[in-house]
């Protein structure tokens, strides 16, 4: 209850702030006649923020930020935080199969949102022009080349703070993990940046026309770049399926990958491992077997030995896998990491047989992955172990079986009960 009503409070104060903020924004706008400037960039703001690029659940590229900066170079600040809170809040999307609006969505969360990005837009605002009046030389068009990095950075510093708090709320003030989530926003931030100063330095020297000449480009690039997520996603989905298809097979494989895929993503996260790449080794963990498909049904699900013949051909299904995934250049990377995820530390594994660090540890994270839940998984030939046994034979196998870094973080996230038992997962 206390953890519900510091979220209130928090979203609350943020709200109420954003109106204080609108309400002086009127009333400059009145005094100083600038209604249709600012109609035209609120305008511009919301076309941005209606055309949200979707790259994953997590991460998207919006013109958005370039339009919010373009409006705290040209006009007080008060004013660019009316911009980029109309834009905000009257935007549309398109998410799970439907259009988002006004009328369908959260009105509260729509207030929220706009008036973070309102209050980040006034205090950038504010920014620039204390460090324009402070450091006036290193000019481009009029504007300071130092006074706008200030502006990028307070603006950036001040969204993500407020986001990282509400995350934080949210997930019980688990700062770090927020701060992840929050990676990609800053370089998508910083990215545009360039485009925001260009589009006012446009509007101040050539007027409105010009700005829309520069958006027609844009928007065709954002069209093609969208052409070439979807064909990117719709091959994903598809071997994701194959990947489920083949989990389905019996009961015993039956949410697998999935399970390999959440337990890598605990030691990626635990070890640290970039951001970005902790995506790359959930994909590369929900397609670990998808080389599987090329093997016999027959042999995959014997309940008894395999003969050697038979092992042979299991043992190709990394090899299998990889060029599956290979050609896609987008999960390019992603091949080395499913060929090598059945080679041991020792040198004992296949199917090349490599060791040591030779292994990318994105493919030792899911050789242990993998390893444990079959482990503590019910098998055809075999119950599952208990998860105390196959925790000490993860143990037992460090440096042997297992990379020892990986089945160090593993035994770490164990103790503070990270790992989920398999019945808890999914």
């Amino acid at each position: 209850m206390k953890h519900n009503n510091i979220f209130r409070i928090f979203t609350t104060f943020i709200i109420l702030f954003g109106f204080l903020i609108i309400f002086e924004a009127v009333q400059m706008i009145s005094a100083e006649t600038k209604l249709t400037s600012v109609l035209f960039f609120a305008l511009l703001s919301l076309l941005a923020e209606s055309m949200v690029i979707q790259v994953n659940d997590k991460k998207y590229v919006s013109l958005g930020f370039a339009i919010g900066l373009a409006a705290i170079l040209i006009f007080d600040p008060y004013i660019a935080a009316a911009v980029n809170f109309l834009g905000t809040f009257f935007s549309i999307y398109y998410s799970e199969g439907k259009y988002h609006h006004i009328f369908n969505s959260s009105v509260y969360k729509r207030l929220f949102n706009g008036s973070a990005y309102a209050i980040g837009s006034l205090v950038a605002g504010n920014a620039y022009q204390m460090s324009h009046s402070v450091l006036p030389a290193f000019t481009v068009a009029g504007f300071g080349i130092v006074s706008i990095i200030v502006a990028v950075a307070v603006n950036v510093f001040i969204n993500i703070s407020i986001f990282i708090i509400l995350f934080a709320l949210l997930d019980r003030f688990d700062f770090k993990g927020a701060m992840h989530e929050m990676v990609w926003i800053v370089q998508n931030f910083i990215g545009i940046s360039p485009i925001g100063v260009f589009m006012a330095i446009l509007y101040v020297n050539s007027g409105w026309f010009m700005v829309l000449l520069v958006l027609g480009p844009l928007l065709v690039a954002r069209y093609s770049f969208k052409l070439y997520l979807d064909m990117k996603n719709q091959y994903f989905e598809t071997i994701k399926t194959l990947s489920n298809a083949l989990d389905a097979k019996d009961e015993y494989t039956n949410g697998h990958s999935h399970r390999v895929a959440q337990i890598s993503m605990i030691l990626a996260k635990e070890m640290k491992i970039p951001v970005l790449l902790i995506d790359e080794i959930k994909t590369a963990a929900i397609l670990h077997d998808i080389g599987k498909i090329g093997i016999s049904d027959t042999i995959i699900n014997k309940p008894g030995r395999l003969e050697d013949h038979e092992m042979a051909i299991i043992q190709k299904h990394p090899e299998i896998g990889a060029n599956i995934v290979k050609d896609v250049k987008s999960l390019e990377e992603l091949s080395s990491y499913i060929r090598y995820h059945h080679e041991r530390y020792d040198g004992k594994g296949y199917p090349e047989g490599i060791a040591g660090e030779t292994i990318p540890i994105e493919a030792a994270i899911i050789a242990v992955s993998d390893s444990f839940d079959a482990m503590t998984s019910d098998r055809v030939y075999r119950k599952a172990m208990s998860f105390e046994v196959a925790l000490s034979i993860v143990k037992e196998e460090r440096g042997k079986q297992f990379h020892p870094e990986v089945v160090d973080a593993f035994v770490r996230c164990a103790e503070r009960g990270q790992i989920p038992k398999t019945h808890e997962m999914m």
